[in-house]
């Protein structure tokens, strides 16, 4: 699943050290029950409640203050540091580069020994090293696995567009362009890349893109406005078939139930104004279908609910 969301809380401030615990006269951390191990020599309040992603960053941080010399965070750490949508199933290892002659991996640190372009490492306003954006994005794309790779593909090219002005074309084949010829894996990051799409609304769309890829489908156009006719604005819908008359939604539950989303609403009240919504929507597509978390994460799923709606792989 999607990593985690829980209120914000800065990691930095969850930290424990033995050494500064050792320093204080303190209890060794090892020592209380109230501490969980992050890695060795490193501990954070059990207590905490914590998203994945605070979680990984955590991790990070407690790498960054055990190691000794320079180390530049990169591929899915970067990513993270970038703040960038990642599947849980990502975070399995913290990323670094570092000059050198073979990778290696040790207390849940993967070394990767691969040259860094000139101008491509930055060092964030906290003080850590890390792959740039543009690097970062060539990295994931050459390693990662598809479909969920889209994620933070998607926001990278969104940021890095963003950031200079440039159209999302420009972006990609600059990333493409970027890819060295002498890269393991170049072949899959310039494909990843050039399915990379910064219109997609959440990392939810995105990870449905991608299954909508592998299994052949008609792809959709995404972000597509539609007047609301009588009254002022438009409709936007996350995914549009015009040449089949269709549209798609993904719904994650925070549409209904998180604060942010919902604001002062109650979940019947956004539900009676998705419907009204939905029902302007079909005076220009007649047909809709949507789908949550559990369907993007099965293709096998999702493949039958497009199916169902009329949106098969082309013959």
């Amino acid at each position: 699943m999607l990593k985690g969301m829980a209120e914000h809380v800065d990691p930095r401030d969850l930290l424990i050290s033995t050494r500064v615990r050792r320093l204080e006269g303190g209890e060794p951390p090892h020592r209380d029950p109230d501490l969980a191990r992050i890695r060795r020599g490193y501990f954070k309040p059990r207590a905490a409640q914590l998203s994945d992603s605070d979680d990984y960053r955590l991790r990070i941080l407690a790498t960054a203050a055990a190691r000794q010399g320079p180390l530049t965070f990169s591929h899915t750490s970067a990513a993270e540091l970038w703040g960038c949508p990642l599947m849980r199933s990502d975070l399995g290892y913290v990323h670094a580069t570092q000059p050198g002659l073979a990778r290696r991996t040790t207390a849940g640190v993967r070394i990767h020994r691969s040259a860094i372009p000139d101008g491509h490492v930055v060092e964030l306003p906290d003080g850590l090293c890390v792959t740039s954006r543009e690097w970062t994005a060539v990295e994931l794309a050459a390693t990662g696995a598809f479909p969920q790779v889209l994620l933070p593909l998607d926001f990278l090219v969104r940021e890095i567009a963003r950031e200079h002005g440039s159209p999302q074309d420009d972006v990609r084949a600059a990333l493409v362009a970027l890819v060295p010829k002498s890269m393991k894996g170049r072949e899959r990051a310039q494909r990843h890349l050039a399915l990379a799409d910064g219109r997609s609304g959440s990392a939810g769309e995105s990870l449905s893109r991608g299954q909508m890829v592998l299994l052949r489908v008609p792809m959709p156009d995404l972000q597509v406005a539609f007047a609301r006719g009588e009254q002022p604005g438009d409709d936007i819908v996350d995914f549009d078939w015009p040449e089949l008359e269709r549209f798609g939604e993904f719904d994650g539950e925070g549409k209904y139930f998180r604060r942010e989303f919902a604001g002062d609403r109650t979940p019947a009240q956004v539900l009676w104004e998705e419907k009204q919504r939905e029902d302007r929507i079909r005076r220009h597509r007649p047909q809709g279908v949507r789908w949550g978390w559990r369907d993007a994460l099965s293709r096998e799923r999702l493949g039958r609910i497009l199916a169902q709606a009329g949106i098969r792989p082309a013959a």
